[in-house]
Order: structure tokens, then C-alpha cells, then sequence
């Protein structure tokens, strides 16, 4: 199935290719506009460039498809000085989360509101953010070739960890953008077999001309993780001397591989008589109706090997072989996406945008256990849904926008689910110039409970369960300044049959209601050439035996920033702390690889400092940080999750390199 679905992305670049060798004219030129420039620039003996302008001046437009792929969220190319130091995924998502030390090992945010639960693969869910799927690739149209280089380092040989991006995308016609992308993590880690390594890769394309868009994207991802089950005594670290690559782990010989394969089209055309609209020197064409069609296919897979040792001192069962484990688990699905839009002031009959659609998904599950006498097979298990979906929507007021979707399923595994979404944002006068206002969501969401959460079975852990369906009820209110750099909100969630992995590691469901309030605040003081970045959150919850989390969590940025040599060198000097009170954080089960409760310990209520030095050379970015530097001052109960130390105090550096003449 994989090789059908390269062959045919080959198969279309190969069409597109062709089709764009017919003209290479500016945006917004008819096609005899394009060839008629072309023959008169020819003439006057001017050498063209791969997009048929002369002396090109670099533009760069990026953005992620939306709204069930229907509209484009405009995204910021990061090229500024000051962020590069937070080089972890996970601290990129949440400012503060339960994870096992190492970069790229698994992590759940310990902030209710970021926590995400879209995933069809259970088992992808701890390691969501160092993963790039369809949903998350920014295309991008470019009048010359752009390209990013991203590279982190640090530790000696044997404990060294590396972060790797490239980027690069080009036009080949106006119209028509390619690009490639590359991002790995290696890490040995600190402490004995905790070595990760993940990467992703990406071929993702656009084709945009007058009434016809296509987007295509073809991605792989690969996680392989070591497992050693945390450390067989927290005391060795607290109160010993040794160095943290000696210190006894639970588990020798145990890994983790899971494996991500996607491919994503969607294709969009235009009804109706356009509307020219020029933003920026940049023509595009509006239709009173879209019609979108979307096809995505997913191919997922966890491995979980181990040759067990101390059986009886970590896992409390082994069901089918005491010597070895091989747990594999497979999820495979086809969604199609089928929608009108009407767009926004573009019809007669209404004014309003709106949206309606048919979403039908087949996926398939199955699992294998092999042991040394016998290979046990879970007969294949269909799972298939047909969800409708509608939306109205007003985006495009000077002060006031807001948006209502709704989806249904009504026939499948997750039949009568349904999600209810309103979003408001009121700015306080013009939103082009005034940038403060009000925004305001409300969600009551239906959901069946994850198939692999009621039906799983592996060497130590099996459930097969019959739970009820989840519904959430959520609120939240901010206000934001962005002149003033603030931001403050509140937000309440209202959660019957929640679900969760309990004491035993394995799912349980609360028939107890649970309610979980969230404040936060966002601020940055700036006197003079001194900034003080800061974020706080605040959480209480109703039930927090059955869903932990810390009252507070503080991310702290704190810096010089100046530029020298008429702006030609930047500079920035600071150091940041991450902090959150303590709370009985989640255990983790490596055999699974879900989080899950424990009472026996409160993780938390330590500072992790880190000192940093940024540098900008024009188009280059460097940084220089002493990570962690304070991890040999004071008490060393410095703990991401129970048993799962932090990384000790570690040297790193980096650049960001971007080229786009």
C-alpha cells in the first residue's frame, strides 16, 4: 500500500512538471499573458530565473492548513532572536510536563488545557509533539529557494544528544511550490539504556491557479526508544555520589519502536464568478462556493521487545512467557473528506460563511504477542465511522469574528459521538491597529473511548472493557493586548466518565463527575533593554487522586537583548526557569507506554535553571546554554516523573541557518 501511494506522488509531480514547462509567468498572469512576458523578455536578452522574473526580490509566504483543510492559518517564519535556547518539542507545547529526562522520550503535559486527544493511535499520544503529520506541514510559496538548517549538540561521547532540522522548499512555477523536510533527535541520555532516536520525513507540495488548489503531503516518522524502567532506587540519586550513568536501572534489554506512515491530498475548486483580491503584489481569486475534497491514509505500528530479568521486582504479571516479551500492535485507516463551503460575503442568498460536510473513515487494528512457543494473533478488527459536519462562521469583521462547527457520527464503532465548537474573538476597536480584545470558546464534546484504551492484550498488561462514552463541557474566557504583551484568561472543563490508565496500569473509568479550573497569565516587563518574560498557571481539581495535577506551574524568561554594528549583530543573555508545585505525577509502564497513576511519591516543587547565550550574525542565529545548571546545588530530588530523573548539568550549543536568495 505504501509503495502505491510513492508511486503515485511520483506519478503526480511528474504531471504537475509538465504541466508547469507550459508557462512561467508572474502571479496572476492569464496563461498567454505568461508565455507573451516570457517571449518579450527573451527578446530584450535578459536571463530569466527558475520562476521567470528578473532581479527577484525574495518573498516568502507560509501557512497551515485549517478548518478541516478548507482555510489557511498564515504562519510567521521564526527569524527573530530569543527562542532558540527552548530547543525541546515538548516545552514548545506545554510549560510544563511529566516526561523521563531525555530528549525525545515520552512526556504528558502536566497542564489540563494543553492536553490533546485527537489521536486514533493510542500509542502516539506520549510522543505527539516531536511528530510531524499532514495536519502539522506549513507550505509555503516563494518567489526563490528557502532553506532552513536547525542543529543542536551537547554532552560528552557515549551521553551526547543531538536535534537536527532541514528545510527546503522552492517554486516551480508561480503556482506551484515544493518541498522537503528532514528532522531527527539522537540522544544517548545521561543514565544507563535510555538512548531515543526519532525523525521524521516530509515531501509536501501546493498548487494554487485561479479555481483549482491542490495540497499533497507524503511523511514518515520513526520513534525507537530504550526502555529501563526509571531508576531501581530514587535514594541512589537524592542522597549518593555517584555519576548518573552508574546508577542501577530497573530493565537491561527493553525497547520500543513505533513507526508513523501518512499520506494527505486535498484538492479544492471554485464555483462561481471570482473576485480578484491583491494582498501584497500577491493575486488571488475568491469564489462564492468551494467544493474540497481530502484523502488521508495512516499506517501506524508499536513494537515493545524485552528479555526479561527480576520478573517478579517490576512487572506484576507476565501472562504468556517469563523469559521474553514481544508485544507488536498495528492501526492502519482511509478517511475521506467530502465538503462545500460557501464563502463569506460572496453569495447572495446568505452573507454569512458556511460549511457542510461528509467525513467516512475505515481503519483496522490488529495485535500479535510472540512468544518462545507460540505466535498468538488477534483476529484483524474493522473500525469504520460517518460523521457529518456543518459549520457558520463570520471571519472577516473589522471587531468581531467568531465560529460554531459542529460534527456527528451517525453510523459506526463511534456512533452518536458529536462535538460542538464555539469560538468568539471581540477586539476592542479596529483589529489592525488597536490588537486588544476578548475571545471566548465554549466545546461540549461526545466521545467513544479509544478502541485500544477498551480492548488491548500484551505480555504484562490486558484489558478488554466496555466503557461508557466520555463528555466534556468546557468554557474559557482571555483577554489579550499585544501592545501591552499580556494575556489572561480563565477557563473550567467538565468531565463525566473520565478515562484514565489507574493504579494497576491499565484503564479504568471514574463514574465520579470531575471538574478542573484553569487560570493562566502571560506577561512581558521590558525596562529598557532588560526583558522579564513570564507565564503562570494555575490549576484545582475536583478529583485529584483520580486526576492529578500541580496547582502552579511557572515558566520564567528572563534576558538582555541589544544590537550591535547597525544592527548586524544581535545579542541575548539570560537564563530561564521551569517550575511547578509538587503533585503526585504519573508513573510511567514502558511495556504500554502510557502514563499512568501512582500515589506514592510527589514529583515537583524543584527549579530548573538554565543559562543561555544568543547570538544573531545577520541571517545566522547561535546559542550557547548551560543547561540544567543548577543540578548540583542543593537537594537532587530533581525528578520529570517518579524513578525518571532529569538530565544532570550539560553543556549545549547550536545555529539556526536560513538562506533564501
Amino acid at each position: 500500500m505504501k509503495q502505491f501511494f510513492i508511486l503515485l506522488s511520483v506519478l503526480t509531480c511528474l504531471y504537475l512538471e509538465s504541466y508547469s514547462q507550459v508557462y512561467m509567468g508572474g502571479p496572476g498572469d492569464s496563461q498567454s499573458d505568461q508565455l507573451g512576458n516570457r517571449s518579450k523578455n527573451k527578446k530584450d536578452g535578459n536571463e530569466l530565473d527558475s520562476l521567470g522574473y528578473n532581479d527577484v526580490k525574495s518573498v516568502i509566504k507560509s501557512w497551515r492548513l485549517s478548518d478541516y483543510s478548507t482555510s489557511k492559518e498564515l504562519i510567521d517564519l521564526d527569524t527573530l532572536l530569543g527562542l532558540q535556547h527552548n530547543y525541546n518539542p515538548i516545552f514548545k507545547k506545554s510549560i510544563s510536563n511529566s516526561y523521563l529526562g531525555n530528549l525525545g522520550s515520552p512526556y504528558q503535559t502536566n497542564i489540563y488545557k494543553d492536553r490533546l486527544s485527537s489521536e486514533q493511535f493510542l500509542f502516539f499520544s506520549t510522543y505527539r509533539a516531536y511528530m510531524l503529520k499532514p495536519e502539522d506541514v506549513v507550505f509555503f510559496n516563494t518567489t526563490t529557494p528557502y532553506t532552513s538548517v536547525y542543529y543542536e549538540t551537547g554532552g560528552p561521547k557515549g551521553q551526547s544528544e543531538n536535534l537536527l532540522k532541514v528545510l527546503h522548499t522552492q517554486n516551480i512555477s508561480p503556482n506551484w511550490n515544493v518541498g522537503l523536510s528532514y528532522n531527527l533527535i539522537s540522544s544517548d541520555g545521561q543514565y544507563q539504556n535510555q538512548k531515543t532516536k526519532l525523525y521524521d520525513f516530509s515531501f509536501f507540495s501546493t498548487y494554487k491557479k485561479e479555481r483549482y488548489g491542490f495540497d499533497f503531503v507524503l511523511n514518515q516518522n520513526r520513534l525507537s526508544n530504550e526502555e529501563n524502567g526509571g531508576l531501581n532506587e530514587d535514594i541512589d540519586l537524592t542522597e549518593g555520589s555517584e555519576d548518573s550513568e552508574n546508577l542501577k536501572v530497573n530493565l537491561d534489554d527493553a525497547k520500543s519502536k513505533l513507526t508513523n506512515f501518512n499520506f494527505f491530498m486535498n484538492n479544492t475548486y471554485g464555483i462561481g464568478e471570482e473576485r480578484e483580491v491583491v494582498q501584497e503584489k500577491d493575486t488571488s481569486y475568491i469564489y462564492p462556493i468551494d467544493l474540497v475534497y481530502s484523502l488521508k491514509y495512516e499506517s501506524d505500528s508499536r513494537r515493545f521487545r524485552e528479555a526479561i530479568s527480576e520478573v517478579d521486582s517490576f512487572y506484576v504479571n507476565s501472562y504468556y512467557d517469563t523469559e521474553n516479551t514481544f508485544d507488536k500492535v498495528e492501526y492502519s485507516n482511509v478517511k475521506n473528506t467530502f465538503q462545500i463551503v460557501f464563502n463569506e460575503n460572496k453569495n447572495k442568498w446568505i452573507r454569512l460563511g458556511a460549511r457542510f460536510g461528509i467525513i467516512s473513515d475505515f481503519g483496522k487494528y490488529n495485535s500479535r504477542l510472540i512468544t518462545n512457543e507460540i505466535a498468538l494473533k488477534q483476529k484483524d478488527t474493522k473500525v469504520h465511522n460517518n460523521q457529518l459536519l456543518a459549520s457558520l462562521f463570520s471571519t472577516v469583521g473589522s471587531s468581531f469574528n467568531w465560529n460554531v462547527t459542529g460534527t456527528y457520527v451517525f453510523e459506526g464503532y463511534n456512533q452518536n459521538d458529536f462535538n460542538l465548537k464555539y469560538e468568539l474573538t471581540k477586539w476592542i476597536g479596529d483589529k489592525d491597529s488597536i490588537q486588544h480584545g476578548v475571545s471566548v470558546i465554549a466545546k461540549l464534546d461526545s466521545k467513544t473511548p479509544d478502541f485500544l484504551v477498551s480492548k488491548y492484550y500484551g505480555n504484562h498488561q490486558q484489558w478488554n472493557s466496555n466503557f461508557d462514552k466520555i463528555n466534556e463541557l468546557e468554557l474559557g474566557f482571555e483577554y489579550f493586548n499585544e501592545k501591552r504583551h499580556l494575556k489572561i484568561g480563565g477557563q473550567i472543563n467538565q468531565i463525566d466518565n473520565y478515562t484514565y490508565f489507574g493504579l494497576d496500569a491499565t484503564p479504568k473509568q471514574t463514574g465520579k463527575g470531575i471538574t478542573v479550573l484553569t487560570g493562566y497569565l502571560e506577561k512581558r516587563f521590558k525596562l529598557g533593554n532588560f526583558y522579564l518574560n513570564q507565564k503562570l498557571v494555575g490549576q484545582k481539581v475536583s478529583e485529584d487522586r483520580i486526576l492529578p495535577l500541580p496547582t502552579f506551574s511557572i515558566y520564567s524568561n528572563n534576558y538582555y537583548k541589544n544590537t550591535f554594528f547597525s544592527g548586524a549583530l544581535g545579542l541575548q543573555v539570560g537564563f530561564a526557569v521551569h517550575y511547578n508545585t509538587a503533585f503526585y505525577a504519573p508513573d510511567y509502564m514502558p511495556s504500554t507506554g502510557q502514563f499512568f497513576l501512582q500515589n506514592q511519591k510527589e514529583i515537583g516543587d524543584y527549579p530548573k535553571v538554565d543559562l543561555y547565550f544568543n547570538f544573531r550574525i545577520k541571517r545566522t542565529r547561535i546559542f550557547v546554554m548551560y543547561e540544567h545548571m543548577n543540578s548540583s546545588i542543593g537537594s537532587k530530588s530533581y525528578f520529570g516523573s517518579p524513578h525518571y530523573p532529569l538530565n544532570p548539568a550539560m553543556l549545549k550549543y547550536g545555529l539556526i541557518w536560513t538562506f533564501y536568495d
